[in-house]
Formats: structure tokens, C-alpha cells, sequence
């Protein structure tokens, strides 16, 4: 069975949304991975990112836009947003970073149940437990490990929606 992310219509650029709890850290650096590794495809998906708590209008933290300088990838000026209703009923597929933020967005939209999974399990498959932690308040190198793991699943990620 096709996801809504696959299945969504031809031609049309889909949607996918990155979701975290701040949207300061790991869903803003998905969303840059995405998009950046999508640009070079052609492929017709853009990447949004939002977050369950968001610090609303702050930019990305630090040593998330560090690392992704490292990585040669630029925000470009993000700043995060909190997830509402329309951004879940808009997004062709909504990717958490937790099952927590699963169950979170599941309240907040149960007419796009389908379509919420975490970043992990739906790139590939890994248990329902399984997210991504939060490097916030902690090193450069716990940033880096987070950038590893998302890039890691972001990469899995654009490969089933090629295939």
C-alpha cells in the first residue's frame, strides 16, 4: 500500500513535514538535509519543519546550524513555527523525531493519523520506541552524532520515496 506521501498526485510538489519538540534542533536540521539532498534529485517533495512546543520565532540553535555548516548545509534563516491542525492537513507525510510527538500530533489530527509516523520507523522500520534524542544543551559532539542519525535517515527516507 502506498503512503499519502506516495500516493499524492502526480506532478504536484508534496509535502513533507519534519516534526520535533522546540523546532529549534532536529526537525529544522531534517528539514535542511531533506531539502538539500532533494535538490539534487529533482525530485518533487519540499520540506517544512515545525515543532509540538515550539520556541516560536527563535532560530536554530547554535551547534545545529554549526554542524550543518560543517555538513556544507545552510538553513537559511529558519525559525520555528508551532504545528497546527492545517500544517498536518496540508503535509503529504508528517515525520516526528519521537513516538511521543507521534502521539502528540495524533490529538491534534486524527484526519491525518495515516500519514504521522516517526522520522525512524518510517525510513526504515525501525521499532514503534525508536526517535531520535534531543541534542539540546548538550555538545558539539552530541550534535554531530544527532546529524549523523538524522542524515542517516533522511537518506533512507529519499530512497523509498524514489522507489
Amino acid at each position: 500500500m502506498a503512503s499519502a506521501a506516495e500516493s499524492a498526485g502526480e506532478g504536484a510538489t508534496k509535502k513533507v513535514l519534519f516534526v520535533c519538540r522546540a523546532n529549534i534542533c532536529r526537525s529544522p536540521m531534517a528539514e535542511a538535509i531533506f531539502n538539500a539532498l532533494i535538490s539534487d534529485t529533482g525530485m518533487p517533495y519540499e520540506a517544512r519543519s515545525a515543532g509540538v512546543a515550539a520556541l516560536v520565532d527563535e532560530p536554530t540553535a547554535p551547534y545545529a546550524v554549526a554542524v550543518l555548516e560543517e555538513a556544507g548545509i545552510y538553513t537559511n534563516g529558519h525559525h520555528a513555527r508551532q504545528v497546527n491542525e492545517t500544517m498536518l492537513e496540508e503535509a503529504d507525510l508528517v515525520l516526528a523525531m519521537t513516538p511521543r510527538h507521534v502521539a502528540k500530533l495524533s490529538r491534534l489530527s486524527t484526519t491525518s493519523l495515516a500519514k504521522i509516523h516517526t522520522l525512524p520507523g518510517y525510513a526504515n522500520g525501525a521499532p514503534d520506541w525508536e526517535g531520535v534524542p534531543d541534542p539540546y544543551g548538550h555538545s558539539m559532539s552530541t550534535y554531530r552524532a544527532s546529524l549523523r542519525q538524522i542524515s542517516e535517515y533522511v537518506d533512507l527516507l529519499v530512497t523509498r520515496l524514489k522507489n
